[in-house]
């Protein structure tokens, strides 16, 4: 094809499978013009692999398993000519949780979700709760967080390396919480300039940064919401909820510019909740990830002070498909993803 194409300006091949992809390489060099952006996707994840293939003129070369992510923002603006004005930012994957109305259990899925995905991953987890006053991520893990989060958002000049180490409480040795218990009369002053230390802090050491938003959003954490991956916006199958969805995916759009938004249905099977029809036409389609009532066990783990995840059974499998679509981690190799690629 390409030695009588002239007109692509793009490749994208797989090279999994192949036994020598550098003799294929040079194969394909013959007759691929050389203003022609060539992109691989193969199995290998070794850098020394990665830089051989840079070294040879290559556009990109990305591992599998493929995310929605590393499309949009690794390949697709190398492909057309738009990686100079790409985000080169490295650092570590942020995912904001919210909840669309009150008791969505956006905590907890939030400390579920961050435990879950370290585990599938074996990667380093920030779990960031920024409610600073009535924040329930530290009481849902039975512990007590000092000062340290204010002080670094309201004072970022005074947030170092050594503020992870005295804020930062270890829930594993994976998974640590950065939290706050300000008392609820407090006169916070939280800048957006701090918000954007904290994260990026919190981006150089950690792999994934699992953040519990406020609703709604605080013009001083508009940051959060620019560096995150995806959005979680978690509902009940009530009217306010699916109300404050729209809301909140449309403050998203305006803040980043884009949808990022993912819709979680929790709790979808309880009692006296809407029908499951009047919430896909509220919304314009299907949840993006549904998750059914789990019974009492998602409550008394809130009493008890510890991780619903180590008891109540089903959560790990209905948390698997948000990892997945998070990290990638875990995905069928010939499955296809719950949504569709947006370009």
């Amino acid at each position: 094809m390409l030695e009588t194409d002239t007109d692509l300006f793009a490749l994208v091949t797989d090279i999994s499978g192949i036994d020598d992809p550098f003799a294929e390489l040079e194969t394909l060099a013959g007759v691929c013009p050389p203003d022609v952006r060539v992109a691989l996707i193969g199995e290998n994840r070794e850098i020394t692999f990665y830089r051989q293939l840079m070294e040879l003129g290559l556009t990109e070369y990305l591992p599998t398993p493929l995310t929605r992510d590393m499309v949009l923002d690794q390949l697709r603006p190398k492909l057309l000519g738009e990686a100079a004005h790409a985000n080169t930012d490295r650092g570590g994957h942020v995912i904001s949780i919210c909840g669309a109305q009150g008791g969505a259990g956006a905590t907890s899925i939030a400390i579920n979700l961050a435990l879950q995905v370290a585990e599938t991953t074996k990667a380093k987890v920030a779990l960031l709760d920024l409610h600073l006053q009535g924040g329930e991520t530290a009481v849902m893990l039975g512990v007590r967080p000092g000062p340290g989060l204010r002080i670094a958002l309201e004072n970022p000049m005074r947030a170092d390396t050594l503020f992870l180490e005295r804020a930062a409480i270890e829930v594993n040795e994976r998974v640590f919480l950065i939290s706050a218990d300000e008392e609820l009369d407090a006169q916070l002053d939280i800048t957006e300039e701090g918000v954007r230390h904290v994260l990026g802090l919190l981006r150089q050491r950690f792999n994934y940064v699992v953040v519990d938003m406020p609703v709604p959003f605080p013009p001083s954490m508009h940051p959060v919401i620019n560096l995150s991956r995806h959005v979680l916006v978690l509902l009940e199958a009530e009217v306010t909820g699916l109300r404050n969805t729209h809301a909140l995916r449309s403050a998203v759009n305006n803040i980043a510019g884009k949808d990022r938004v993912f819709t979680l249905l929790n709790r979808a099977n309880r009692a006296g909740g809407l029908p499951r029809a009047t919430i896909v036409k509220a919304l314009g389609s299907e949840p993006d990830m549904v998750i059914p009532d789990l019974g009492k066990g998602m409550t008394q783990a809130v009493n008890l002070g510890i991780p619903a995840l180590r008891h109540v059974k089903g959560l790990r499998r209905h948390l698997a498909p948000i990892v997945r679509e998070i990290t990638g981690v875990g995905a069928e190799r010939k499955g296809r993803l719950r949504r569709l690629l947006r370009l």
